[in-house]
C-alpha cells in the first residue's frame, strides 16, 4: 500500500509565487508488516499528513538524520546536513506525539509500546529515488524522542573503494582475516553509518578462498558470497558458532559488538575463527579502552585483538564554487603536504555586494553558499604493535593509545584527512573544524590559519 499525496501547492500569506512542494511517498514497512489506517484513522487524521511533510522536508534538505525531542510542552526538531545541525520546525506535544506514533505505524512497530526502544524502517520513493527510512523510537523524559535516518538506495556503497578505503586499510583487513583467527573490529559514532562501512570493509575478505557468515541483523543490506546464519531457535551464540565452524566458517561479522555477549563470546572464540564486528566509540582508541572494560582483561584484548578501523565524514567542497589558490612552502610544510603541491582548494570568501546597486550576487544554486555540499569518509586504523600492546598492558587510557599510534606513524584521522586535502575534495578550513579541540568556556576562539591570495 502506497501512502503520499504526491504533490502541494502552498499559498503563503505574502502572496509570494506559489511554490511546488513534492511530498515523499511511503511504500510500506521493511518488515512487511502492513500499517493498517483503517483501524488508526483519528491516528492517521492526527499526523500523517504532518509526518509526510516534515520527512519531505527533511529529504529535500539532504537530510541524514532528522530527531524530533520533546522539551516541555512542545516538540523540537533537528536536521543533521552534512554532519552539521540545523533546526526545524516546532510542534505542540499532541501534534508531535501523533507524528512519532503514525510513523512507527508506517515502520511496522507496536504503537503501543512507549517504555522500550523500538526500530523499524519504511520503504519510500523521492523525486524518482527509492529511499529507506529507518524509524527509531527512544523513550525519554516526556515522551519518545523519535530518530529519522534515510539511505538513498540509488547510491551503491558495497566495496571499500566506494568509501574511499585507503588500500593499507583494505590490505591489512584483507591480511588479518586471512590468518582465519583473531578480532578485527570497525568503530565509529552513532548514527553515523557504521554500518554501512562495516559491510564494504568485510567486502576486503577473499570470499573465494574464505568461507564467512553474518550473524545477526543488518536490514535490506547484503554482502555478496557472505550469508547471513541463522540461529536455531534456543541455540546459544556459542552453538551457533559451532554449526558455522562445521558448515567451513571461516570468519564471522556481528552486527554489533555493543552487545555484551557478542563481545566476550567474539573475543573468547576468536582463536577458532576470524571475528569482524562493529561498535559505536569516538574513535579507535576509545572502542580498544572500551572492549578492555567489557572483557575485563586487557591480556585477552592484546592476545586476540588484530587492529581497530575507525571512520569519521567531512565535508566536501562544494563542486561548483570552491576556490584554488597557491599554497606557500610555509603552509605545505606546516600541514605535511608535498612541497611541490601545486594548488589546492578552498570555499569562497563571502560575496561583495554590487557597488553600483548593493545588491548581492545570487547564491551558488548548488550548496547555497555553504560553500560544502555532500561528505566524504576518512579512516584511522590502530593495529595491535607490539608498542601498542605494552600501551594497553600497562594500564593506558586512549589518549596514550592514540600517542603511541602516531608515534608508530598509523593511519590517523588527519593524516588521512590530507589526501581529501590534496585532491581538492575539502579544504582546510573543514580539517580546522573537525579537528579543533574543544574550547574551553569563557576562552577565546583559536586562531585560524590566513587565507593564502587567490590562484592567478
Amino acid at each position: 500500500m502506497i501512502f503520499g499525496f504526491g504533490k502541494k501547492n502552498d499559498s503563503p500569506a505574502d502572496d509570494e509565487e506559489e511554490e511546488e512542494m513534492e511530498y515523499v511517498l511511503f511504500q510500506g514497512a521493511v518488515n512487511g508488516k502492513d500499517a493498517n489506517l483503517d483501524e488508526n484513522k483519528k491516528l492517521a487524521a492526527a499526523g500523517l499528513a504532518a509526518a509526510k511533510e516534515l520527512v519531505s522536508d527533511a529529504v529535500g534538505r539532504r537530510s541524514e538524520v532528522t530527531k524530533l525531542e520533546p522539551q516541555g510542552e512542545k516538540a523540537v526538531t533537528t536536521f543533521r546536513v552534512d554532519g552539521i545541525r540545523k533546526p526545524g520546525p516546532k510542534f505542540p506535544m499532541p501534534k508531535a506525539n501523533a507524528v512519532t506514533q503514525v510513523l512507527k505505524l508506517l515502520a511496522g512497530l507496536d504503537i503501543t509500546v512507549k517504555d522500550k526502544p523500538q526500530v523499524g524502517g519504511i520503504k519510500a520513493t523521492f523525486k524518482d529515488n527509492k529511499i529507506e527510512i529507518t524509524i527509531k523510537a527512544t523513550p525519554v523524559k516526556g515522551g519518545e524522542l523519535l530518530t529519522i535516518m534515510y539511505r538513498n538506495l540509488k547510491i551503491k556503497r558495497e566495496k571499500p573503494d566506494d568509501i574511499g578505503a585507503p588500500e593499507v586499510l583494505k590490505k591489512t583487513v584483507r591480511d588479518y582475516t586471512a590468518q582465519k583467527k583473531g578480532v578485527v573490529v570497525f568503530a565509529g559514532p552513532p548514527e553515523s553509518g557504521l554500518t554501512s562501512t562495516a559491510l564494504c570493509l568485510l567486502r576486503c575478505v577473499d570470499v573465494y578462498l574464505y568461507q564467512g557468515f553474518i550473524i545477526g541483523n543488518i536490514g535490506t543490506r547484503e554482502v555478496v558470497n557472505v550469508p547471513i546464519f541463522k540461529p536455531e531457535v534456543g541455540h546459544s551464540l556459542d552453538t551457533t558458532i559451532d554449526r558455522i565452524k562445521r558448515n567451513d566458517g571461516d570468519l564471522i561479522f556481528f552486527d554489533t559488538f555493543n552487545n555484551v555477549e557478542n563481545m566476550k563470546t567474539g573475543f573468547r572464540r576468536a582463536m577458532d575463527l576470524a571475528v569482524l564486528s562493529e561498535m559505536n566509540a569516538a574513535d579507535a582508541a576509545d572502542a580498544i579502552i572500551k572492549m578492555c572494560e567489557v572483557v575485563g582483561a586487557r591480556d585477552v584484548v592484546c592476545d586476540n585483538l588484530r587492529c581497530v578501523v575507525g571512520h569519521k565524514l567531512i565535508r566536501k567542497l562544494c563542486t561548483k564554487c570552491k576556490e584554488a589558490f597557491r599554497p606557500s612552502p610555509k603552509l605545505l610544510a606546516q600541514i605535511g603536504l608535498p612541497d611541490d603541491t601545486a594548488k589546492l582548494f578552498r570555499k569562497p570568501e563571502p560575496p561583495e555586494p554590487d557597488p553600483k546597486t548593493g545588491e548581492l550576487p545570487p547564491p551558488c544554486p548548488l550548496c547555497d553558499d555553504v560553500g560544502f555540499r555532500t561528505q566524504a569518509m576518512i579512516f584511522e586504523m590502530i593495529d595491535i604493535t607490539p608498542g601498542i600492546k605494552e600501551v594497553i598492558m600497562s594500564g593506558g587510557d586512549a589518549a596514550a593509545i592514540r600517542a603511541q599510534a602516531k608515534k608508530e606513524k598509523q593511519l590517523t584521522f588527519q593524516t588521512d584527512a590530507l589526501r581529501l586535502v590534496a585532491d581538492g575534495s575539502t579544504g582546510l578550513e573543514e580539517l580546522q573544524r573537525i579537528f579543533r579541540p574543544p574550547t574551553p568556556a569563557g576562552a577565546a576562539k583559536k586562531a585560524v590559519v590566513k587565507r593564502p591570495p587567490p590562484k592567478d
